[in-house]
């Protein structure tokens, strides 16, 4: 494959008007724009970054919820030589303000209330020169927007945009004919973490990595058909893989939320081929169709992105289904995307854990420190890891290994890999339980009491400090009534059928538990053994 620029290009010349993305609007339709228009709208983008003074090198943060102006945007800074920089505008306001001082970003671009927040929460103070608003009617972006402003006193919290008219002494440069190619090993983007472990790190790639990515995600979705975008990292590589890409409105600070018509709608009236979803994403699609009693008859693949995929909603999406459409659970990290993948009817296989697959071509696997029972650390090394975290060479150096494959990078995920190349997940080593005498990871008591009647979800906390820990099992049912304390037996009942059951001290239900900004998917393992803490502590 060229590079991302030079296939788009190729794509724009040999199929000017075909679709390219669907950009999915509140009520459900969508508006079409080929792939003829895309292109125009990088390099008009590119264009109106180059008068606005963005040079290459600079980082600039990307804030839209607008899957085409993020397209738009993301590929127009990068044809300057510029640096996106995303990270979620829902983060904790101490992590966010962190992420943007390590960055020290000179541009910061996004929509109109992205602008607000930064005047009015003071994000990268003191290092954005150059503030660029999206959000026009016509390809490209526009300049000179008022940029809303927070006053405090009378006065104005940050700068305005800057001008869009070039002067008389400052020649407009011409929108640009083509995306240039650039060098491999430049810095090409930044892309956070979301922030379930701790501050989010912002992991560094460059133009190879994002090459590697769009290869490796293609060998999961192909590189034609209609692609449903259910959340925005794939719209910025669904085009460039060939695939008309359909971008819903999906509420990105809470997916979980999203009316499901937004969902639904687009997904049939494109005739979409491939879904991509987070499980919180998917869990909306299939319950609307079952209660709906629709059949997505044109979907042939869906692919669960951002946390392990359950046998419960695995089913539930089989069941909205073709009976020969394919349901997969991918796994992978900001820092390595993605790196295998399982489909529901692999995953059920016998095992401690859960299997997330074998890995795509091209990326390997290994595990790091393991125990006498062959768990230990997953690391990856492919052309789609990133090479470091930036400002953070503490952590690149703990991380990161640069070997004859090119660079390893040690997940943090606990995991196995079976004697027939799978790899069986077994949790975070941040979440593990360490007690007294014994060490539980999230997996093995998860997996199998997510499977339960009347059960959505459950989580294996630690209260106290490690090698002290209390193992406690929160638990977010779906069974209402009487039947909610069936749920909570049963759930009693198979720990005390499983040898590590005995170390789990609590079962806790919980009424919803915190999840992660992106996904909604991820559970928020700190705040939620805060929770258990002081639950535990209340007099009976």
């Amino acid at each position: 494959m060229a590079d991302l620029h030079a296939r788009l290009e190729q794509l724009a010349a040999a199929r000017p008007h075909d679709t390219a993305l669907v950009h999915g609007r509140r009520d459900g339709s969508g508006r079409t724009v080929t792939f003829a228009q895309l292109v125009a709208g990088c390099r008009e983008a590119a264009a109106a970054f180059e008068r606005a003074g963005v040079r290459p090198g600079h980082k600039a943060v990307t804030m839209t919820g607008d899957p085409y102006h993020l397209f738009t945007t993301v590929h127009g800074l990068l044809a300057v030589g510029a640096v996106p920089v995303l990270v979620d505008p829902g983060l904790p306001r101490a992590d966010l303000r962190q992420c943007l001082d390590e960055v020290a970003p000179e541009a910061f671009v996004g929509q109109p209330l992205a602008h607000l927040g930064r005047t009015a929460l003071g994000w990268a103070r003191g290092h954005v020169r150059t503030a660029v608003v999206t959000g026009a009617a016509v390809p490209g972006l526009r300049r000179r927007l008022p940029v809303p402003r927070a006053r405090r006193g009378g006065a104005s919290a940050g700068p305005p945009a800057p001008e869009a008219r070039p002067s008389a002494r400052e020649p407009r440069p011409p929108v640009r004919e083509a995306l240039p190619p650039v060098p491999d090993d430049d810095l090409a983007l930044i892309a956070f973490t979301s922030g379930s472990t701790g501050v989010p790190k912002g992991a560094e790639y460059h133009h190879s990595t994002l090459l590697g990515q769009a290869e490796t995600l293609a060998r999961l979705v192909g590189t034609d058909g209609t692609l449903f975008a259910g959340f925005l990292p794939v719209v910025l590589l669904g085009p460039v893989l060939g695939h008309t890409t359909v971008a819903p409105a999906v509420n990105h600070r809470a997916p979980a939320r999203t009316p499901a018509g937004r969902l639904v709608r687009p997904l049939l009236e494109n005739r979409t081929d491939v879904v991509v979803g987070s499980p919180a994403v998917l869990g909306l699609l299939a319950e609307h169709c079952a209660r709906r009693r629709l059949t997505l008859s044109c979907v042939d693949r869906v692919i669960s992105f951002g946390a392990p995929l359950r046998a419960t909603l695995a089913d539930a999406l089989h069941a909205v289904l073709r009976p020969d459409a394919e349901v997969l659970s991918a796994y992978g990290a900001t820092e390595c995307l993605p790196v295998s993948a399982v489909s529901t009817a692999d995953a059920r296989a016998p095992g401690a854990g859960t299997c997330v697959g074998r890995p795509l071509d091209g990326v390997a696997v290994r595990i790091l420190d393991a125990g006498p029972d062959g768990v230990g650390e997953i690391a990856v090394t492919g052309a789609n890891v990133s090479p470091a975290y930036h400002a953070r060479p503490e952590i690149t150096a703990a991380t990161k290994t640069t070997t004859d494959r090119g660079v390893q990078h040690r997940t943090g995920d606990m995991g196995v890999v079976d004697g027939e190349g799978r790899i069986w997940f077994h949790g975070r080593r941040s979440h593990r339980v360490v007690g007294t005498d014994h060490v539980l990871t999230t997996e093995d008591v998860e997996a199998a009491a997510d499977a339960l009647p009347g059960v959505r979800r459950t989580a294996l906390v630690g209260v106290g400090a490690p090698g002290r820990q209390r193992a406690v099992l929160c638990v977010e049912l779906t069974a209402r009534g009487a039947g909610r304390g069936a749920a909570v037996e049963a759930v009693r009942g198979l720990l005390a059928r499983r040898p590590e059951g005995r170390y789990v001290t609590a079962v806790l239900v919980h009424p919803g538990f915190p999840t992660d900004i992106r996904h909604n998917s991820k559970i928020n393992r700190e705040r939620l053994a805060d929770w258990a803490a002081r639950r535990l502590r209340r007099p009976r």
